[in-house]
């Protein structure tokens, strides 16, 4: 029997080969067929794998979120100079008050002990709740108008943080109390995104030096690396398993990564021209990204250099920070539907077609 002529396009990083003509042709275009119609209905399957926990509060637009050891979410609330907390098991928020008033929190990150950090970039502080006492301090960066931008906590503890306007990449010892800042070699490199490594190492990203450096806290040298495409602009950077490095480039549009084994990036062209907001690894290894300005977000596969792009749910969405708990689930914040969103571990893995 002749096979019928298809005009369908397929989702990138999905093929399927050629049907041979032949005894089996019945039999093979009932099962392209098949798969032909879980393809098509693959944008509203992908719509529901998706579950949002709505923010009681309305109008909070949540941004970077983080999640801590017992898979506690906690996200900043923009709109409202607040640490926002939710307990996926009971679907139970809190609301935590940042008690210096307009402080613009701009990043978060969940420490070994359990207190969650955040940067305040108009205060010019670093901010600490400690979920037990349920108390928050404040400690003034030494560097005037810095503006702390990204933050993350190293291996044994210790808060880091780049600094937008100073220049620097600070970290902060809870245990000491004490500051020591790092110069960046590059003038007004306008740091960003930043990331330790297993070995203590820290990565981080310049957006306007168009670099990425690295940093070791045992000498305080930084080594950088000129991006291999001018005027990227990356924001934000995650690290998976192996050690790679992984993080957007708006001009380019690209998905980038570098690995320090070799010190080499490779560049992977966004499906659609889209621009990462903001990403995270999954615990199989594949790279969830947000995107900017779009309802949509993307998964790759660095086994098979695919990607796939799929909208989040329907009406007006825009997802914004995102992250993996421990049990594999991908968390993101929603700040179009004032939501915070899960997508479970098991749809993880079928959001994938092999």
């Amino acid at each position: 029997m002749p096979l019928p002529d298809l005009r369908y396009t397929l989702p990138p990083g999905i093929h399927i080969k050629p049907f041979q003509q032949g005894r089996n042709a019945v039999k093979i275009a009932a099962v392209f067929w098949a798969a032909l119609a879980s393809l098509l209905s693959f944008p509203s399957w992908g719509e529901d794998a998706f579950k949002p926990f709505e923010v009681p509060t309305a109008h909070t637009y949540p941004t970077r979120i983080a999640i801590d050891k017992s898979d506690t979410v906690w996200f900043i609330e923009s709109n409202f100079n607040k640490l926002g907390e939710l307990r996926p098991a009971k679907g139970v928020f809190s609301e935590h008050n940042i008690p210096t008033p307009s402080s613009l929190p701009s990043d978060i990150t969940a420490s070994p002990s359990g207190k969650i950090w955040i940067t305040e970039s108009d205060a010019n502080q670093l901010g600490v709740f400690d979920p037990a006492s349920q108390l928050f301090k404040e400690y003034d960066i030494p560097t005037i108008t810095s503006m702390p931008s990204r933050i993350v906590t190293d291996p044994r503890g210790n808060i880091w943080f780049t600094e937008f306007y100073g220049n620097k990449v600070g970290m902060f010892d809870p245990r000491r109390e004490t500051f020591r800042e790092y110069p960046i070699p590059t003038p007004d490199s306008r740091p960003s995104g930043i990331v330790a490594d297993k070995k203590g190492l820290m990565w981080f990203l310049e957006t306007q030096g168009n670099k990425l450096g690295k940093l070791n806290p045992k000498n305080g040298a930084i080594h950088e690396f000129e991006l291999p495409i001018a005027f990227e602009s990356p924001r934000d950077i995650v690290i998976d398993r192996s050690g790679v490095l992984w993080f957007g480039g708006h001009i380019g549009r690209n998905l980038m990564a570098f690995n320090p084994a070799t010190e080499k990036f490779r560049s992977f062209s966004m499906p659609g021209g889209s621009v990462v907001e903001s990403l995270t690894a999954a615990n199989d290894g594949k790279i969830f990204c947000t995107l900017r300005t779009s309802s949509k977000i993307a998964v790759f596969d660095p086994a098979t250099s695919a990607f796939l792009e799929f909208d989040v749910g329907v009406g007006k969405s825009q997802p914004n920070g995102i992250g993996t708990d421990a049990r594999g689930n991908i968390w993101f914040a929603d700040t179009a539907k004032n939501a915070l969103v899960r997508l479970d571990k098991g749809m993880v893995g079928k959001l994938w077609i092999k």
